[in-house]
């Protein structure tokens, strides 16, 4: 946002009969077709999000997460690995007494508690691919802001440098005016001090627009990638919020509702798995015990369960119910925060749209003819130079202050548009509210199957 002085264009209309020329009114323009070249490349937005989905670490970070949460889950899958076992020492003599043993144990998993592992493992899954939505529709958005501030600095550093060269005329007209004694010379040094406070404006604006540019590239994540340009235009249409629309649609869908409900979920079943922990599991063991005595062979048959006495699994059972009301406290906090986020940048965008209407339909247009009547009157000789100086400067705060309006109201219906998880934008100018679909989890059954 623009925060230079303004006051160095109180002077800079005193240029007379014919040689002042307003600022052209600030029109909508249609977005230029992409230039791309090695010495000034020019970016739109379309181009940027683009690259950004492409080459963005975070994304990389996500898809990783996901396929973390897919190998777990395929772990959880997995039943215990039978276990080579002897049953007994074996017993080695000099005398024919000797005894080898050989036999195999096997854990059975009982009361269905590798199918709640596998439910548990795939709301894992399930989360990892909702955090991944999320993190794809705020890069978008961060890069939606990105992009248009540093449109809207262009544009400022576009109308400041038409003033600047406005300055320079009234300068030079000045200089001449002096030469003739018909000005002077403290008219002529204030106007060199003015110009010279103009330029420091232009280039402290400059030096921003640079900044943004720079910036855009690291929100992108290619942050080597140079932009010297970006094209595209402050006043496209953009949708008519419905304000309770957009919080149903918000409270409902969103990614971070859906990772809330998902952790709520899986904290459920995993209090489940902590309950049936003490129900104990049986192992089974089968060989044969070879003798040097008659009989030679005899099998050996095992049942090895634990008693669950002192042990019930009493603590995790405590803690893992407190999750569960942890979680669910969490989401409706989540509802809290995400209602308060919507409901100031509904208030915002709502401000600054109406802003830009009243620029568009009276600001604007009367203050340009303002500035018309106020120069043919003033070279009539029928208004005095303080007259043609507030006209000039009340033109020059409006231009500046339409785009300031501009940016603040693009960028709060990104951000609304980044929570309804909106890919066309600004391009569809109606209410749109896709469904997010992730991609699907690894087949897994929703109920635990018995074992």
């Amino acid at each position: 946002m623009f925060q230079g002085n303004l006051k160095p264009l109180v002077w800079l209309a005193i240029i007379i009969t014919g040689f002042a020329a307003p600022l052209p009114f600030i029109e909508a323009q249609e977005p230029q077709p992409e230039v791309l070249s090695v010495a000034n490349p020019a970016f739109a937005l379309d181009q940027c999000v683009n690259i950004a989905l492409q080459h963005h670490p975070q994304l990389a970070e996500g898809y990783a997460q996901t396929e973390e949460a897919r190998g777990k889950y395929v772990q959880s899958s997995l039943y215990p690995n039978p276990r080579m076992d002897s049953g007994n020492p074996q017993t080695i003599t000099r005398t024919p007494g000797s005894n080898y043993s050989l036999g195999f144990t096997q854990e059975i998993l009982r009361r269905g508690k590798r199918g709640l592992d596998m439910a548990a493992a795939n709301e894992t899954v399930k989360q990892t691919e909702w955090d991944q939505v999320r993190r794809r529709y705020e890069i978008i958005t961060l890069v939606r802001q990105d992009f248009y501030a540093a449109l809207s600095a262009q544009q400022r550093t576009t109308i400041l440098e038409m003033i600047l060269q406005l300055a320079k005329r009234s300068e030079k007209t000045s200089q001449d005016l002096f030469k003739a004694d018909q000005v002077s010379e403290t008219d002529l040094l204030l106007l060199r001090v003015e110009r010279q406070r103009a330029e420091a404006s232009l280039e402290s604006v400059r030096m921003l627009r640079n900044g943004r540019l720079k910036q855009l590239p690291a929100t992108m994540g290619v942050p080597d990638l140079v932009v010297n340009k970006v094209t595209g235009d402050l006043a496209v249409p953009l949708p008519e919020f419905d304000d309770a629309g957009v919080l149903t649609q918000v409270v409902t869908n969103s990614p971070f509702v859906q990772i809330a409900n998902i952790d709520i979920s899986r904290a459920m079943l995993l209090l489940q798995r902590a309950e049936l922990e003490p129900k104990p599991n049986v192992t089974l063991q089968g060989g044969v015990q070879y003798t040097q005595q008659s009989p030679n062979t005899a099998g050996l048959v095992g049942v090895y369960v634990d008693i669950p006495i002192w042990n019930r699994n009493q603590g995790n059972i405590l803690a893992a119910d407190a999750f569960v009301r942890r979680t669910v406290a969490a989401r409706d906090t989540l509802h809290n925060s995400l209602t308060r986020q919507l409901a100031d940048a509904l208030a915002r965008f709502h401000a600054a749209n109406e802003q830009v209407k009243r620029y568009e339909e009276g600001i604007l247009p009367d203050a340009k003819r303002t500035l018309t009547l106020v120069q043919s009157a003033y070279a009539r000789g029928q208004f005095d130079i303080s007259r043609l100086l507030q006209t000039q400067r009340t033109y020059f705060e409006a231009n500046l202050d339409y785009i300031t309006a501009q940016e603040s109201r693009i960028l709060s219906a990104a951000e609304i548009a980044g929570l309804l998880q909106m890919d066309e934008f600004p391009a569809n100018p109606a209410l749109f509210l896709p469904e997010p679909e992730p991609a699907a989890a690894p087949a897994a059954p929703d109920v635990p199957p018995k074992e």
